[in-house]
């Protein structure tokens, strides 16, 4: 086989086990068996924690920490973090509390949880008094860039206390605001971003030097790393750590000018589209045609020189036929440049369908199991050419009635041929996947090209949507110019092709080896 042809397949490791070669094997994620099955639905390890709540950073609990956000997207971050940690400082004396007999006690609600309210945010702000804000503000705007970095703020209508913070920094903002706040805001809607860390960093310190969070003396080692931040410590378990925290000191209900923010920002600024002036774009195939028909020529001598003397021999043609099948398919894929296009993705589940089939039929290799087929799908034909039978007005241009027919007669008259509507092999394609070894065929191909045939929203999205650019709407979607290019699946529809001749071949042995399809530029393999 060419080295353009082969396809990597790599058996499934242990289970549990993830790919280390994958750009997402250092992220946290769960794998399907950490899931836990609950009738058709595999729910993740965090959705099984009774009375789980989520919780949005970038959607409701990040706008209140606007005027960081803005300092973190202005400044470097050796300027900004010596802001907050100041800001921290002269802040603390808002929260410790004097007497825990008379101060008012931070108590969780049973249904909500903790509305915490110790943090330096857009709403506390305009709570205290005109001396603490000017103390606080002053902070900042001590810096050569303070003013511009906070300029922005003033765009936002509804912010509260807005005419305060007006009055302090006294400029007017300009159009080119709305550009810095969305840079700042570029950097923060990752909750995990080095930004969106610092920030989260800020209100758990806030709470910790001001007395309100208390913990055992054997926590005393990350409290330090919490206060030397970010220089003490391994920040592979100190950011994740802030950030668990951080989460446990929100407002459990978001304040509702947050809402109104979002929606000033959409009304006010425009949409970036990147895929505008992208058009509809062809990609040549690789795949050459003269091995194609090379292969389909050796396929049909060698069909031909095992026929045998049955009127019927569900063995020779189903086999021989899913190989055509495979070989027609491949054959459009190339010679109509579907390869990176939605009808590609379609091309290639069927493909994958029909290599089980012919493996899963292969390793029984039971002529009960080979008829089973061939009577399953004249029984299919026959059911397709009954409902015609009902149809009123003009039929289906795809559906041709005779070809119906004539399959559903063609090894017994129909009035003695069922109709099976469950699967030809009392099984489903996993299952046979599973049965016959090949479970690593199905998991490599079968779930997503399905999505694209069933019009899911995966696929939907994927092929037809572009995420906005502008970060002040928040990733929304937006329609593409045109469907983007996706992958192609030559090689994937090659390989799988190829699996295919492979069985025939054991299935038929005979002295000559059968060519396989080959890429351009590529030997051809005799």
């Amino acid at each position: 086989m060419s080295k353009g042809a082969k396809r990597k397949r790599k058996k499934a490791g242990k289970i549990g086990t993830r790919r280390e070669d994958s750009r997402f094997s250092s992220m946290n994620i769960s794998t399907i068996e950490q899931h836990k099955r609950v009738g058709s639905k595999f729910v993740p390890p965090l959705a099984q924690i009774p009375k789980m709540t989520t919780s949005s950073w970038s959607d409701h609990h990040m706008p209140e920490m606007l005027w960081a956000v803005l300092l973190a997207g202005a400044l470097d971050r050796p300027h900004y973090l010596p802001l907050l940690r100041k800001i921290a400082i002269r802040c603390r004396s808002w929260f410790v509390r004097e007497d825990d007999e008379s101060a008012e006690k931070q108590m969780p609600d049973p249904e909500t949880g903790l509305n915490f309210s110790v943090v330096v945010d857009q709403t506390k702000l305009a709570e205290i008094s005109d001396e603490e804000f000017h103390n606080f503000i002053s902070i900042p705007l001590a810096h050569p860039l303070g003013y511009a970095a906070l300029r922005p703020i003033l765009l936002i209508d509804d912010l509260p206390g807005i005419a305060r913070w007006k009055r302090e920094i006294d400029v007017e903002p300009t159009g080119d605001d709305w550009n810095t706040l969305a840079s700042a805001i570029s950097r923060v809607l990752d909750h995990q971003s080095e930004a969106s860390t610092d920030i989260r960093w800020f209100k758990v310190i806030i709470a910790i030097i001001s007395g309100r969070m208390q913990f055992p003396t054997s926590f005393g080692e990350r409290l330090e790393e919490f206060r030397l931040f970010p220089d003490k410590g391994d920040m592979r378990s100190v950011r994740p750590s802030i950030r668990a925290m951080e989460m446990t000191l929100r407002r459990s209900t978001p304040a509702g000018w947050i809402e109104k923010y979002w929606a000033q920002a959409l009304r006010d600024t425009r949409c970036i589209d990147p895929s505008e002036g992208q058009g509809y774009t062809f990609v040549d195939t690789g795949i050459d045609p003269d091995s194609l028909y090379a292969a389909r020529d050796r396929i049909i001598e060698k069909f031909r020189r095992n026929i045998r003397a049955e009127r019927v021999d569900a063995r020779l043609d189903s086999a021989f036929g899913l190989v055509l099948y495979a070989l027609s398919i491949l054959e459009e894929i190339g010679m109509h440049r579907i390869h990176t296009r939605i009808v590609g993705a379609v091309a290639l589940r069927s493909l994958a369908e029909v290599c089980i089939t012919l493996r899963s039929l292969a390793s029984t290799d039971s002529p009960a199991m080979w008829q089973s087929y061939r009577v399953y799908g004249a029984g299919q034909a026959k059911l397709a050419f009954l409902k015609t039978q009902q149809m009123h007005g003009d039929l289906p241009n795809f559906l041709d009635e005779s070809a119906l027919h004539l399959i559903a007669n063609e090894d017994t008259w129909q009035e003695f041929l069922d109709i099976d509507v469950g699967h030809w092999a009392s099984s489903n394609l996993r299952k046979m996947a599973s049965d016959c070894g090949d479970k690593d065929i199905y998991d490599m191909y079968y779930d997503w090209s399905s999505a694209f045939i069933h019009g899911n929203w995966a696929a939907v999205r994927d092929s037809n949507f572009v995420s906005c650019h502008n970060p002040l709407h928040r990733l929304h979607r937006i329609p593409r110019v045109a469907h983007r290019e996706l992958n192609s699946i030559e090689l994937d529809a090659i390989g799988l092709t190829s699996d295919m001749i492979t069985v025939l071949e054991k299935l038929f042995p005979g002295d000559e080896k059968i060519p396989r399809v080959a890429l351009r530029g590529t030997a051809l393999p005799q």
